[in-house]
């Protein structure tokens, strides 16, 4: 440690009551389920449990009240995708039709939906800062304001 020793006097011990408070994950979860509308189904409210909590994190405080819905629409998204994706696992991407010009193979429409519903999810992600760009955009400080105090320098 660099520079001069402080003195026993100036030395405040810390007290219980300082060191509560810094669960940031039991703050979090505690949040999260404040935050939790009512009545959502069971798939969209197990979403909802697995990606609130690092949003309601005091250190980051993404998710309040503010923004519920727009978080609730990323959580009805996400449920829809991976329905759509199951879907697509279990009955493939493509199904064969049979045309005056023979044999054809056609993208199912589910495929359609399941890109559209990832460009959603991306797009409410992002807002989130829940994707590595967005974070460090998040994160950066931007320009800080200018403080004139009386008129320095101006005439």
């Amino acid at each position: 440690m660099k520079g001069r020793k402080p003195l026993s006097e100036n030395v405040v011990p810390l007290t219980e009551d300082e060191g509560r408070g810094v669960n940031f994950e039991a703050r979090a979860l505690q949040r999260a389920r404040e935050l939790k509308p009512e009545g959502l189904p069971f798939t969209v409210s197990v979403i909802w449990d697995r990606l609130s909590p690092s949003l309601c994190d005091p250190r980051k405080n993404r998710l309040n009240d503010t923004n519920v819905f727009m978080f609730e629409q990323l959580c009805w998204t996400v449920e829809r995708h991976e329905r759509l994706r199951v879907d697509i696992h279990d009955n493939g991407e493509t199904y064969e039709t049979e045309t005056r010009n023979g044999k054809q193979q056609k993208s199912r429409p589910e495929v359609g939906q399941l890109n559209e519903t990832w460009r959603q999810i991306r797009a409410l992600a992002s807002d989130f800062g829940m994707t590595p760009s967005a974070e460090r955009g998040l994160q950066a400080g931007g320009q800080l304001g200018f403080s004139f105090t009386d008129n320095e320098g101006f005439d």
